[in-house]
């Protein structure tokens, strides 16, 4: 058998060297590989004797370590252009730096929010398209969480994703707001299937105004006057916008309102129990929660789905597959389609959370309501009346204003707890060097009574 070469230390060293990134590589060791093994089986910590050298990336490389070649790994090393380093992959012979980790980051937050706008975008044409073609919204929304529980189902079984453990599935707590989930979903479905997708974005932009009214009711946390006077102009815009609502209908408006609500509902309803789980206890990651939630939620939905709906689905779903081009097929990848779009969109919009600020975050939704509105405008051929523009705009950037609003008062409630932190450190450091010059008084004191 041929023998694998070793290296009793890491120690990639190098002058610096200009690379195509623009990074170049300071002359420091590179920090232990952490004990990782290459898929001969041996240590990477003693693959190589002496230092690796550096090279060009080959696009070679690239492949092996996209087709999870054990023998290429990606290592963090020290570089001129980044404080935080340089991203480099290496194999048995030698490094090559990909780019600064600063930004490989920048790269990955854009990445997130592109996708979760494509996404959103996907899914509100397709689920539009649909419902146009199969007028039966409950059964369309239904599908859709289907999908969605089918295909976290695959990535748990496969194990692309590991499933929670049952210790860490609260379902007496999350069935509630599954139930929320569900409902929210099916009634947005109901409003964008009666009216235009853009119509339903603006009213959906009025949720901050039910999720302030909840939390003050239910969860009797206390709202200030800053964050009422922030929801007006939501208020005002989705008024106006309402009014000067070309193909308005009740049922568009009212769908988007009871989803609004729902949500809110499920979200409260979230703090609430959460708030009451024994910390302690295994907890499940964001991805797992929305995968359980979407598992109770189609269960939810199915039977209020036939109850609504299940009459008529047979003549609806006929004449839905004699109008599309490839029939049933079809139809039924669409669905498919929308379902998928529906679940990665809302697990993409998690991920580009947990990478940058909630700022950040609250001027990307506000972007991409703006872009899925004006998208399906041209899409749909939606007309819109220039009052009900300004309605839209200022129930938009009401929306922006109200998270803006929202980050500052906790970004305050933040400071005054550091600063009541810092007090009392400085109360129990002044207490520690008093104390020791009180105890031989008293001592003293104790002798001369005696005396």
């Amino acid at each position: 058998m041929p023998s694998t070469p070793t290296r009793k230390a890491v120690g990639l060293t190098a002058v610096s060297l200009s690379l195509a990134s623009g990074a170049s590589l300071q002359g420091a060791a590179v920090p232990a590989l952490g004990g990782l093994t290459s898929r001969s089986g041996v240590p990477r910590t003693s693959i190589v004797t002496g230092t690796l050298p550096l090279v060009r990336l080959a696009p070679q490389r690239l492949a092996r370590f996209a087709a999870r070649d054990g023998d290429v790994w990606a290592h963090t090393i020290p570089c001129d252009s980044d404080s935080d380093g340089c991203i480099a992959l290496c194999d048995l012979e030698s490094c090559s730096v990909v780019a600064p980790v600063g930004l490989a980051q920048r790269a990955k937050v854009a990445g997130y929010f592109g996708l979760w706008f494509a996404l959103s975008i996907g899914y509100s044409i397709t689920n539009k398209k649909v419902t146009n073609v199969l007028p039966l919204p409950w059964s369309v929304a239904t599908a859709t969480v289907i999908v969605g529980s089918l295909f976290v189902q695959a990535l748990w079984m496969t194990g692309l994703r590991k499933p929670p453990s049952r210790s860490s599935v609260p379902l007496r707590a999350l069935i509630p707001i599954g139930t929320f989930h569900a409902i929210g979903h099916i009634a947005g479905t109901v409003g964008t299937a009666a009216g235009s997708v853009s119509f339903a974005q603006v009213v959906k932009a009025a949720g901050p105004v039910y999720a302030c009214i909840l939390s003050t009711v239910v969860l009797r946390q206390a709202v200030s006057w800053r964050v009422w006077a922030s929801l007006l102009p939501i208020m005002c815009g989705v008024g106006l916008a309402t009014m000067k609502e070309l193909s308005f209908c009740w049922a568009a408006l009212l769908g988007a309102v009871v989803s609004d609500l729902a949500l809110a509902l499920r979200n409260v309803l979230s703090k609430q129990s959460m708030s009451s789980i024994d910390p302690d206890a295994e907890k499940m990651s964001p991805a797992n929660m929305f995968g359980v939630l979407t598992i109770i939620s189609a269960a939810v939905s199915i039977p209020m789905a036939l109850a609504v709906e299940g009459a008529a689905f047979p003549r609806a779903w006929q004449a839905a597959i004699a109008m599309v081009p490839g029939g049933a097929a079809t139809l039924a990848a669409q669905i498919a389609l929308t379902g998928l779009y529906f679940y990665a969109y809302s697990e993409v919009a998690m991920k580009a959370l947990n990478n940058v600020s909630p700022v950040t975050h609250a001027i990307g939704n506000t972007m991409r309501r703006v872009v899925i509105m004006l998208v399906c405008m041209v899409v749909f051929h939606t007309p819109m009346t220039p009052l009900g523009a300004v309605g839209s705009a200022l129930a938009v950037a009401g929306s922006y204003i109200y998270a803006m609003t929202k980050l500052a008062e906790k970004e305050a409630e933040k400071a005054k707890e550091k600063e009541a932190e810092l007090a009392a450190q400085l109360l129990a450091e002044k207490a520690q060097r008093v104390l020791p010059l009180q105890i031989p008084n008293v001592f003293d004191a104790m002798k001369h009574e005696g005396q």
